[in-house]
């Protein structure tokens, strides 16, 4: 196993001999040398191609000092805010700080500025004027076009204009952080094909004559309908196999958006052959980070997603398009790299992509289509939707010699286990760990309809079905469904039913989860727009009150939350309830 972690200050430069980086990239995540991490990823990818890259991990933004520790580089600064968008890692769905966040020696918050991406690079402008920076992450790959910021409670220009960066590279972009260190060494300019992956600004789009044109940021800034407009459009474009190149006005310049390019199958499982070390940087001297311990005994087997629920941005961000790793790579990653680990018990945390059994599951359909989700409100005749891939991968690897446990912790679509029997019983009878957490996210089919998940009775129908198997498998296992509030849609008379369905069936939320608008989603267009933009209808948007109302009621019984759900029953005219619900 590699123990040569990437540099970080001068005297790792000093001890390799490196005079000067190719390369230096900030990350708002503390620095752990694994793929889960993106900044560290696209080190060790760069470094794999020739280029030589250091890390600055969490730097304080109020000392010079921090950005100074590896010098100059030769060609740019990368910059991310980290696997999570600033704002998101910062607050709370209420605007309330968080006290922690996951990715910090700790688990304390404040480590991250608000804004990230925008204050590490005015800091880096400051102290390297001239030298090149390339935003990354999904904080920048989010707001690269014209977006509603919750936060701001405004539109705000891409992210690119803000920060006023040369580059910005989005979704998974290995290509395109590539295709740009090697247009920087070479000092050649961006063609009029592009870079994958990567938006930048100019003053002349004569070139680009087959572009997809939006709205201006002057119009979706200033018109609802406009932004709506936008939205449908970058939206359906970007769900194509071939998208085009995608062009926002913005203040007398252009925004241009070149298509992604996914990596190929094996150039996808070369990312995990990579040297990372896989373990924190020993300068943390043991302080625990929660995202490390959950990866640590964990790995990834696809990228991408085609559920298409409105409320989530991963298919904006890895495309809906599954691209899958072989079970022989996976099977290489968990016995050389995995199992080898001195702490390794013997229990695998999870095997998954952002839906765990989407894995190995492709389109037919060789021109693909814009449809927003392959799986609703019907499973698409081109899907190969079966659950054999999946479930050849959780047998081969749970019999491999000294695994006792296969946990699956990044969740499954209920809806595609429900399809095959033999997966239903190998996910009952091995990789739950006494709970599965699932999502039905709501009860009413006017709410699902906005979220662009599965009517209920499929839930209903899994539960079921999960209850059934635990019992024929002598097992006390639990679902752990997980449901949200305040969605756009979803009115206060819809929250009082799904408070009643609860209740009823002695469910206790133990988390809620109130609806954040995050840059980039069906639903937080709707929040902002009160327009689906699909349809063009009107959709009812909870706001104010009512998001605390709908919050509280999914949370009856807690005494805070008592005055709460008397003013939400008052308001329906259901006072008769309070009783019934809240003892």
């Amino acid at each position: 196993m590699n123990n040569n972690f990437l540099p970080i200050d001068k005297n790792d430069l000093k001890k390799r001999g490196i005079k000067q980086l190719d390369i230096i990239l900030v990350t708002g995540d503390a620095y752990i040398d694994h793929p889960s991490f993106g900044a560290v990823l696209i080190a060790r990818y760069l470094e794999a191609n020739g280029f030589t890259a250091g890390i600055i991990a969490q730097p304080d933004w109020k000392r010079d000092e921090d950005f100074l520790k590896l010098g100059t580089p030769r060609l740019f600064f990368g910059i991310s805010s980290g696997n999570m968008d600033s704002m998101v890692a910062n607050y709370t769905a209420d605007k309330k700080i968080r006290r922690n966040d996951m990715y910090t020696p700790g688990n304390v918050s404040g480590h991250r500025p608000d804004r990230a991406t925008i204050v590490y690079t005015n800091k880096v402008k400051a102290l390297f004027p001239g030298v090149p920076i390339v935003l990354g992450g999904v904080e920048a790959s989010l707001r690269r076009f014209a977006h509603y910021d919750y936060w701001d409670d405004k539109v705000r220009r891409s992210l690119i204009f803000d920060a006023k960066a040369d580059y910005l590279t989005y979704g998974m972009s290995e290509n395109g952080i590539l295709s740009i260190a090697n247009t920087i060494r070479h000092g050649t300019q961006i063609t009029e094909y592009g870079t994958p992956n990567t938006a930048t600004i100019i003053k002349d789009i004569s070139d680009y004559k087959d572009a997809l044109m939006l709205p201006s940021f002057e119009e979706v800034s200033t018109s609802k309908e406009k932004y709506a407009e936008a939205f449908k459009l970058y939206y359906l474009e970007g769900r194509k196999k071939h998208p085009r190149i995608i062009i926002q006005p913005c203040q007398g310049r252009y925004l241009v958006v070149f298509p992604p390019e996914n990596l190929s199958e094996q150039e996808f499982e070369a990312l995990f052959e990579l040297p990372f070390v896989r373990a924190p940087h020993p300068t943390y001297k043991g302080k625990p980070i929660p995202a490390w311990d959950f990866v640590k005994f964990s790995t990834v087997s696809h990228r991408g997603c085609f559920g298409g629920c409105s409320f989530c941005a991963i298919s904006q961000h890895q495309g809906k398009y599954i691209t899958s790793r072989s079970l022989e790579s996976i099977k290489k990653e968990v016995t050389e790299q995995i199992m080898t680990q001195p702490d390794f018990k013997g229990q695998i945390l999870d095997i998954g992509g952002p839906t765990s059994n989407m894995y190995g599951i492709t389109c037919n359909k060789e021109e693909g289509c814009t449809r927003a989700s392959c799986i609703y409100p019907t499973i698409c005749q081109h899907l190969k939707a079966s659950q054999k891939p999946v479930l050849k991968l959780l047998k081969e690897i749970r019999q491999l010699p000294g695994v006792s446990n296969l946990f699956i912790g990044s969740g499954i679509r209920y809806d595609l286990a429900l399809l095959d029997e033999e997966y239903m019983e190998e996910l009952v009878g091995y990789h739950v760990g006494g709970q599965l957490s699932v999502a039905p996210e709501h009860i009413c089919e006017e709410v699902l309809l906005m979220m662009g998940k599965p009517a209920f009775k499929k839930f209903l129908e899994f539960k079921d079905r999960f209850e059934a198997l635990s019992q024929k498998h002598s097992k006390k296992q639990f679902l752990i469904p997980y449901f949200i509030s305040s969605h756009p849609g979803s009115t206060l008379k819809h929250a009082l039913e799904l408070a009643w369905f609860l209740k009823k069936n002695n469910i206790k939320v133990e988390q809620t989860q109130n609806f954040t608008p995050t840059p980039m989603t069906t639903a937080t267009c709707m929040y902002y727009t009160g327009i689906d933009p699909f349809t063009g209808k009107k959709v009812h948007v909870p706001k104010g009150e009512e998001r605390s109302f709908q919050k509280a009621l999914l949370q009856p019984t807690l005494e805070k939350n008592f005055r709460l759900v008397a003013k939400a029953l008052k308001q329906l005219g259901q006072s008769n309830l309070l009783k019934h619900l809240t003892r």
